[in-house]
């Protein structure tokens, strides 16, 4: 007699996953949902490693020591084993979610899997965003509103070898930063983001909460493409490296972004100075 296999949902980001579980059951599924902790838009993907993938959040982005967590391999085995059939959801205008799909892709090794992909989803969420182009923008009301379960539908051999092999050329580049262009993710530079801190920077001291707020407002919701993959731990990071290199001034004490503040510098706003 075969073995029965599991159905289980798959996402990247505990919040997605519980979002998606809270949506099955409102529809009546008590199917298993498996969260992808790793956020691989940013850092190295090559080798694998999560240490070192913790280790260079700790020294390139010097991230708060709370934000400073190793990322665990056991939801992937659970994902990915032989006893379950996964049903993968993901909003690929996202860059941490396709990136996570093509790992999750690569990982499965040809092995067949169902697909849910709100990509171009024609739907206005509760919070008044039209088209989510992620779906951490998605309520579990919206999901089950939106019909999204009603997409699912295996994904071919064809999709599954093609994300595979857009994640090798990406573990072959190990760019810092992977973001959306057209549809595919693609590698991005450690300076990727730094034009949009500086654009968002205000001539009097504020704590560096507001200013990375303001950017990442920026980035998800006033640029096109929208979603480049950014969260608050990269733009302090950045920040930081911008007060290095005198583009920002940025004070205190550390170590979270509640503990600096930071502002334009004072002769970026002076037109009669002299570069030094």
């Amino acid at each position: 007699m075969p073995h029965a296999t599991e159905t289980v949902h798959v996402a990247y980001g505990v919040s997605r996953a519980e979002a998606i579980r809270d949506a099955l059951r409102m529809q009546g599924c008590r199917e298993r949902v498996i969260a992808l902790p790793a956020t691989l838009s940013h850092g190295p993907i090559d080798p694998p490693d999560p240490d070192a993938r913790q280790a260079w959040v700790r020294t390139v982005l010097r991230c708060d020591p709370r934000d400073d967590g190793r990322e665990p391999e056991e939801p992937w085995m659970q994902a990915t084993s032989a006893g379950v059939h996964p049903v993968y959801w993901v909003c690929l205008t996202d860059a941490g979610e396709h990136a996570c799909f093509l790992a999750f892709a690569s990982r499965m090794a040809g092995r067949p899997f169902d697909i849910v992909d709100a990509t171009g989803l024609d739907f206005v969420t509760q919070d008044s965003v039209r088209a989510p182009w992620s779906l951490g923008l998605m309520r579990p009301e919206d999901i089950v509103a939106s019909g999204l379960s009603g997409r699912r539908r295996p994904c071919s051999r064809a999709e599954g070898d093609a994300a595979a092999a857009a994640w090798a050329r990406l573990r072959a580049e190990n760019a810092p930063f992977r973001i959306v262009r057209d549809r595919r993710l693609v590698s991005a530079l450690l300076t990727h983001f730094d034009a949009a801190l500086v654009a968002q920077g205000q001539p009097e001291w504020e704590v560096t909460a507001r200013l990375i707020g303001r950017a990442l407002h920026h980035l998800c919701f006033a640029v096109d493409p929208p979603g480049q993959g950014v969260g608050d731990v990269v733009l302090f990071g950045r920040v930081l490296a911008l007060g290095d290199t005198g583009d920002l001034d940025v004070r205190g004490p550390g170590p979270g972004m509640r503990d600096y503040e930071v502002r334009l510098p004072t002769a970026s706003l002076n037109p009669d100075a002299i570069p030094g």
